[in-house]
């Protein structure tokens, strides 16, 4: 087995989750959008639901947006009736658009052998790890 160098790694790293981010925005703006709603507004509903009631500070924080940002995006969430300011009907839209987009996370597993399934899952789990701590250190106020 080929050993990869640091910096191609890099380079072929940033390639592959570059085209595999873009796909993904394409179906969720695809598959979400047809509920009226936008790509945010349901990145919000998605965390509420999972999570509960949160302050705006804490959705904020989940969101990695400012509280400013999130309370001009909520607030058109609760003109539409989708949240209240305390636990709202916002569960039911997310819960569709979820299910929506499980169902294309089927499609896409059919094209790949379910023997490799975990390794796939290992390897995503291990970049959004380090995501997650490089998020940690990088973005410090």
């Amino acid at each position: 087995m080929k050993t990869i160098r640091a910096d191609e790694g890099a380079e072929r790293l940033h390639r592959l989750t570059k085209e595999l981010i873009r796909r993904y925005q394409f179906r969720d703006w695809n598959q979400i959008c047809c509920y009226g709603i936008s790509i945010s507004q349901c990145h919000i509903l998605d965390v509420l639901a999972e999570e509960g009631d949160l302050t705006m500070q804490q959705l904020a924080k989940r969101m990695f947006k400012s509280v400013s940002t999130m309370t001009r995006v909520v607030a058109q969430l609760v003109r539409r009736g989708y949240v209240k300011r305390q636990q709202g009907p916002g569960k039911a839209i997310a819960a569709a658009i979820n299910r929506d987009l499980i169902e294309t996370q089927r499609a896409i597993l059919k094209a790949i052998p379910s023997d490799q399934w975990a390794g796939a899952f290992k390897v995503l789990e291990a970049l959004a790890q380090g995501a997650r701590r490089w998020q940690e250190t990088c973005c410090k106020a």
